[in-house]
């Protein structure tokens, strides 16, 4: 089995951002998967977002905001099916609190509860807000 190369997303030729909007569309995330939002979302103010390459191919990534001293809020993370239980998504979770610089980070997840539980955490009920409410 292959190692995953855990590394900052790079806008490079767009190579980073084609390659997570193919992702997303395997994964069923509609709103990311044009490249351009893609890049816009990891480059983003206070954005950090890494990836995960196996064998030269991208198979993951992960997105965080943060205001570098207190919170951030992990608002994706996403690894192809064929490379799940392999501990990519903890690899990009860590990697990208990391890069927040922050000492705690909330996320509003529906799945996966396994990965996160398997972090010191607080559960706490929280909500997502839309423009217009």
């Amino acid at each position: 089995m292959a190692t995953a190369d855990i590394r900052p997303y790079r806008d490079q030729d767009d190579r980073d951002a084609r390659a997570i909007a193919r992702l997303s569309t395997t994964v069923q995330w509609p709103s990311l998967t044009d490249a351009e939002v893609v890049h816009r979302v990891c480059t983003a103010p206070g954005a950090a977002a890494y990836v995960a390459d196996v064998d030269g191919e991208l198979v993951g990534w992960a997105q965080a905001m943060g205001d570098g001293v207190l919170q951030s809020h992990l608002g994706f993370v996403a690894v192809h099916p064929d490379h799940r239980g392999r501990g990519i998504a903890r690899l990009l979770v860590v990697a990208t609190f990391q890069a927040t610089g922050t000492l705690r980070m909330d996320l509003v997840t529906d799945t996966a509860s396994g990965l996160y539980e398997s972090f010191s955490h607080t559960r706490m009920q929280g909500y997502r807000i839309y423009p217009g409410a």
